[in-house]
């Protein structure tokens, strides 16, 4: 779980850096700096719902609107906690009723770990950060995703996925954005 609230807290920390001018900025994620905070949020109050039992459409349900009001680091902030709770309070064995298929709380835990990281990382970019990641964050991540690739990577939802043509001196951040289908 220290994983899980250091990747939140860097993800707060580059929203909250983030000028207003920027939040309309592309991402490398094709879609806004606004866009990607409202896709994180939305992605945790979906995970506070699959961890609570809920099936896959009740835990989407409703989250294709705003979800970032009036405040929008405030929504960040209180949905990043909650979903710390939420994996914090979860049956380890608990299987969770993804749209992409069952899968296992670990296997849960990566994915949103990827998401708060990576999406992290987006936002640097796009709101002209810097964007180097917590080490330790980013060596954590890279630590548990590594042995998963194949698997994450079956669920659709990285991107291009890895490019295989970085030298293997590089660095865990870069190793994990191209995973992820980034090109650092």
């Amino acid at each position: 779980m220290d994983l899980l609230a250091a990747a939140g807290a860097q993800l707060v920390r580059m929203v909250g850096s983030a000028s207003s001018s920027s939040w309309d900025n592309l991402t490398p994620s094709d879609i806004t700096v606004r866009e990607v905070v409202d896709h994180v949020v939305a992605g945790n109050k979906f995970a506070v719902r699959l961890l609570s039992g809920a099936s896959a459409a009740a835990a989407t349900a409703h989250l294709d609107t705003d979800q970032l009001g009036d405040d929008p680091l405030a929504a960040l902030t209180n949905s990043c906690a909650a979903q710390r709770a939420a994996f914090a309070s979860a049956e380890p064995t608990l299987a969770l009723h993804h749209p992409s298929g069952d899968i296992s709380v670990d296997t849960f835990l990566r994915f949103r770990l990827g998401e708060l990281v990576v999406h992290a990382w987006d936002i640097a970019i796009g709101a002209g950060l810097d964007s180097t990641l917590d080490a330790r964050v980013a060596n954590g991540l890279w630590a548990l995703v590594e042995p998963h690739l194949e698997e994450m990577r079956a669920m659709g939802t990285y991107g291009t996925g890895a490019s295989d043509t970085l030298p293997p001196d590089a660095s865990p951040q870069t190793h994990l954005l191209d995973a992820f289908g980034r090109r650092p």
